[in-house]
């Protein structure tokens, strides 16, 4: 069997400051069998050009420009369209692998061919790789999946996305990772690999910091994540109160 290719789709804007850590710690990977797609979404901080610059030196780095601001869900799905690989990861322009990472998802994925997404642990750090803290995974439970939503490092395999509707394109915000998973947990088998294997960097600037909570969220109506978190916790997609409340109302 050929050696499997794990494609890490990477949305990139104006992110110079910590774009070459996050590559750095994905060249320093055990597992060698990778792609790094990077899709830069109009950066206006030489993000595109360093990007462009690193990639001249390993051919797994294939970096891409968009003509005008796509926003996260669609540039997500452009990432997307120029990946290859057997499995896919989502890796975030100012993140940190830990350098056995998709060693260690892969081997979890190959020894258990019913999982479709697997996903770990991970830990928060700082602008300056200061370690703020951990962060343990819940284990998903498939009838309780609003406990759930997408969690670092997600890594999924290329054929569930002929069952799912794919990126939600729909989206304005950037929640197309937990619509994803959600497609994806209603349907299959995910799983956490309870080991820390993903830094995710909190910069006050994260494009999850903006993203409103789902009660205040105009996008509800057309989302994946809302809508099944809905379903499993008893609420009204709509109104987004109890069901209760809305058939005694």
């Amino acid at each position: 069997m050929d050696r499997p290719i794990v494609s890490l789709l990477m949305p990139a804007y104006n992110a110079v400051q910590f774009i070459k850590a996050a590559i750095d710690s994905l060249k320093a990977q055990t597992y060698k069998g990778w792609e790094l797609i990077i899709v830069d979404d109009g950066s206006t901080d030489g993000t595109w050009e360093l990007a462009s610059k690193l990639a001249e030196s390993d051919f797994r780095i294939k970096v891409y420009r968009n003509e005008t601001n796509l926003g996260i869900p669609k540039n997500r799905a452009k990432c997307f369209s120029y990946s290859t690989g057997n499995f896919i990861g989502h890796f975030d322009n100012d993140d940190v692998l830990e350098r056995y990472a998709l060693e260690e998802m892969l081997l979890f994925l190959l020894k258990n061919p019913t999982c479709m997404l697997a996903y770990s642990d991970m830990a928060q750090i700082g602008i300056k790789n200061e370690l703020h803290h951990y962060l343990m995974a819940p284990d998903l439970i498939p009838t309780q999946l609003h406990k759930n939503g997408w969690r670092h490092l997600g890594i999924y395999r290329r054929e569930v996305m002929n069952s799912i509707d794919g990126y939600n394109t729909q989206l304005i915000s950037g929640c197309e990772d937990g619509d994803i998973f959600m497609q994806i947990a209603e349907k299959f088998v995910c799983t956490r690999v309870p080991k820390i294997l993903y830094y995710h960097r909190a910069t006050g600037v994260n494009a999850s910091d903006r993203n409103k909570k789902c009660e205040s969220c105009s996008e509800r109506p057309v989302c994946n994540y809302a809508r099944v978190w809905a379903k499993h916790a008893g609420y009204d997609l709509l109104t987004f109160t109890p069901l209760k409340e809305v058939q005694n109302g």
